[in-house]
């Protein structure tokens, strides 16, 4: 029974509901049904393909009970962005992330008990947090959503052990359901999960994972970037264009750029809102083409995009589906293009064992991340710190790329948790009187019309750090982030501003102490199986390249 009384589903208050906040008259199939099961009280699965609206099956039913809504989701990214959209429709939700203040985190958590907030987005390792356990269980909570749910398994290639943590939450509050959200799941996951969130007799939905709409190609080609600019000029509308590396995305948007196509660029090493402002362009249509690493996709939802060109081999034929399944999600004929060469299978190949590197290198790995923020043998359990993989992959000579892999080994293995980086705010404070600023510099200089830009935009500058929007002042300043922001450091240096730019480090919270260096062990049958279970995906990739089989049934 839900905490504040299961509801009779009514489909015409659910389509007013929808209507209101969303602007659909219809529901998608079957999402009507998801939302009756969970508003009755029953455990609920709901496996949807990515465009399969998700979101809304938690969301709106979040709408129609009078109690809280928890969502527990793995990407901090993905949660802000769903909860900037939910703001802007005028339904109260807040996310819990490490970027917030503890005093922010507590205003919040009372929030959900006492005030109006409705939907609450939290990672899982939140879930470990007494404080946070405290008011869940003083909150009236209607039910809990769990987006990504295949995390939860061991089976799956994105099995995050924080995920288990969501038993607590069951324990807690055995009355209230749970609704379990996923694009991606076999069988076993399937199995796994519902063992894994304790889901009594759950009522499973399904839609078919199969895009009709979408026609999907593999193109054989030395010529890639000639056989682009073919498919982009035959091709009218939206487009993005997925390149594993970030080098290789800044080229082919270069290329793009002089064969007078308009492009732009997503990707992790990117400056936090640069990504923003280059995600919005595109979003807008200020850009017609996104050339972007698989860290771009995460629940964005742009209907009229025709066409998703893969330029090198990806991980699995899950990521692969789930990414060229951005296309077309207004129902509309959209095409998936793949161009590959023969080179393509021994770089894809590399990168498998870049992915999954011999264990004494793991090893060696950990020992030398202890040593660079300085834990102690026997000590470390329950310590948090924020990582700068750049300078650490300088000073333990790796490449981000291997670096990356065997944190997310190390993280699987359970020594540790690595969220990913939260980008705090650019801050700033005028250390001058505005008074004597004025003629400082030349008349055009950029540095004098940026203050007096600062002085207009910001109110309390001279008296305290504020935090400011670098896209916004490039663009009253006509001009880009990137000089705005050198030209602040410049004025840092001379005196005139103390400017503390946007930090974005990962936070790890070590799990156990630091063993002595010879007793660092990892489960070696459990890596050997998620290594096998990976060079399965990638083989099942390959075989998508050259079988003559229909795309769309591999």
């Amino acid at each position: 029974m839900v905490e504040n009384d299961a509801l009779e589903f009514n489909k015409e208050t659910a389509l007013t509901v929808l209507k209101k906040y969303w602007g659909y008259t219809s529901f998608r199939f079957p999402q009507e049904k998801i939302i009756a099961s969970i508003l009755s009280g029953k455990d609920t699965f709901a496996l949807l393909p990515t465009g399969g609206g998700k979101s809304i099956c938690y969301q709106l039913p979040a709408m129609m009970v009078e109690g809280k809504v928890v969502v527990i989701s793995p990407l901090v990214s993905l949660m802000l962005d769903q909860v900037k959209s939910l703001n802007s429709r005028g339904i109260a939700a807040k996310a819990i992330h490490s970027g917030l203040s503890s005093d922010e985190v507590d205003i919040i958590l009372d929030n959900f008990v006492h005030g109006p907030l409705k939907l609450l987005y939290i990672s899982p390792e939140r879930i470990a947090s007494e404080v946070f356990q405290v008011r869940f269980y003083m909150a009236k909570i209607a039910f809990i959503a769990v987006d990504e749910a295949h995390c939860i398994s061991q089976w799956g290639h994105d099995f995050r052990p924080s995920y288990l943590q969501v038993s607590l939450l069951r324990e807690l509050k055995p009355e209230v359901p749970l609704l379990a959200l996923t694009a991606t799941a076999t069988p076993a996951i399937v199995s796994d999960v519902a063992e894994q969130l304790f889901l009594k007799s759950p009522a499973i939905f399904q839609n078919s994972f199969s895009r009709e709409n979408i026609s999907f190609s593999v193109v054989k080609t030395d010529d890639k970037n000639g056989e682009l600019l073919r498919i982009l000029s035959k091709m009218k509308g939206a487009a993005i264009v997925y390149n594993r590396s970030r080098s290789g995305c800044a080229k082919i948007s270069a290329f793009l750029k002089e064969n007078h196509i308009s492009s732009t660029i997503y990707h992790a090493g990117l400056v936090h809102e640069i990504r923003e402002e280059n995600q919005k362009s595109w979003m807008d249509g200020k850009y017609r083409v996104m050339v972007a690493t698989n860290a771009f996709g995460m629940g964005i939802d742009k209907s009229d995009v025709r066409c998703v060109v893969h330029v090198d081999v990806p991980s699995g034929i899950e990521d692969y589906y789930q990414e060229a399944g951005r296309a077309g999600r207004d129902g509309l004929k959209s095409y998936a293009v793949a161009l590959i060469n023969a080179s393509d299978i021994i770089e894809a190949q590399k990168l498998f064992e870049n992915n999954y590197p011999a264990v004494p290198e793991i090893k060696k790995l950990y020992i030398r991340l202890c040593q660079y923020l300085q834990v102690a043998t026997g000590s470390g359990a329950g310590r948090s710190f924020y990582l700068d993989t750049e300078d650490f992959s300088q000073k333990a000579k790796i490449s981000q790329q291997k670096l990356g892999a065997i944190l997310k080994i190390l993280e699987k293995q359970g020594w540790f948790t690595f969220s990913e980086a939260i980008k705090s705010p650019s801050r700033l404070m005028v250390t001058g009187r505005p008074q004597d600023l004025l003629g400082h510099y030349p008349e055009k200089d950029l540095r004098g019309l940026l203050l007096t830009q600062l002085l207009r935009m910001y109110e309390g500058l001279t008296v305290e750090h504020v935090a400011i929007n670098l896209s916004k002042i490039a663009k009253a300043l006509n001009t880009d982030i990137t000089r705005i922001g050198f030209v602040l450091k410049v004025l840092h240096q001379e005196g005139m501003i103390d400017y503390q730019p946007t930090q974005a480090y990962p936070e790890i919270i070590f799990l156990l102490d630091r063993p002595a260096d010879g007793d660092f062990k990892i489960d070696e049958i459990a890596y050997d199986a998620l290594k096998q279970s990976a060079s399965k995906r990638l083989m099942a990739m390959q075989s998508y390249f050259v079988s003559p089989k229909c795309r769309q049934v591999m």
